[in-house]
């Protein structure tokens, strides 16, 4: 069949409008989506335009007389830039990432909307920013106990201690099957500056501060926790499961 000319031409013509009507809407739809993370991201975070400070852990090697980084607390810090990066979040101009030795002053913790990754057993700034009363649900603090292992984790509302699997072994006697830990979320206001946000990623033990990044560095569960926020407060905890044989890759994480 011969096709004219002209007919052809309208079919390619139209073929064509079709294939930038659709691109287009993606476009528009992709940017949308990426509006709609950057909020989030900012009712979580800290107001658009702020600045973000991200501080993880140090631990000083005697022997070696110098400082080494959990490999959790940097695993968890790239998980947190590339996040903010593929929101158009600069690195240096828009977050910042150091350790808690570098945290040389106290208007650092108080001019900035502050991240504190890892929990107070190791991190300095987190027992800092974290160390007065507040109203959240779950408290994270160091573990007084001389067997046991990791920070110690209490549902404040209910007066009880959230255990480990670990915690369980070392402290408690209790043989665990399973291999889980648990991850505080929590975004509230800077005590120091309460026009600033405090975010406090952290588990009873890296895989729990792993998992807890995880699950922020995503818009729809940010969407989920702004949903849950109580008085400006956001405190979850998360429940972690991971294999023996690699507990810095969490395998199953739901809200607790």
């Amino acid at each position: 069949m011969i096709v004219p000319v002209a007919d052809l031409s309208i079919n390619l013509l139209a073929t064509g409008l079709g294939a930038v009507a659709a691109h287009s809407t993606q476009h528009v739809r992709a940017n949308m989506r990426k509006q709609a993370t950057r909020k989030r991201i900012g009712d979580f975070f800290g107001r658009a335009g702020e600045k973000i400070l991200v501080v993880h852990s140090s631990i000083y090697d005697e022997p070696e007389r110098a400082y080494n980084y959990p490999a959790t607390d940097t695993r968890s810090a790239r998980i947190l830039a590339q996040f903010f990066e593929e929101s158009n979040l600069r690195e240096g101009l828009d977050f910042t990432i150091i350790p808690d030795r570098r945290v040389v002053s106290e208007s650092m913790l108080r001019d900035n909307n502050v991240v504190a990754l890892c929990g107070p057993a190791r991190n300095s700034c987190y027992r800092r920013l974290a160390s007065a009363p507040s109203s959240m649900r779950y408290e994270l603090t160091e573990n007084p106990n001389p067997n046991g292992r990791g920070n110690l984790l209490r549902d404040n509302l209910r007066n009880t201690r959230i255990y480990s699997s670990r915690q369980d072994v070392s402290e408690r006697g209790v043989t665990e099957d399973s291999h889980f830990d648990y991850g505080l979320v929590a975004s509230l206001p800077n005590l120091r500056n309460p026009s600033k946000r405090l975010v406090l990623l952290a588990g009873i033990h890296g895989s729990g501060t792993v998992a807890a990044t995880q699950f922020v560095a995503n818009s729809e569960n940010l969407r989920l926790l702004q949903h849950r926020q109580q008085a400006g407060v956001i405190c979850e905890v998360l429940h972690v499961k991971y294999l023996e044989e690699d507990p810095e890759t969490p395998i199953d994480v739901r809200l607790a």
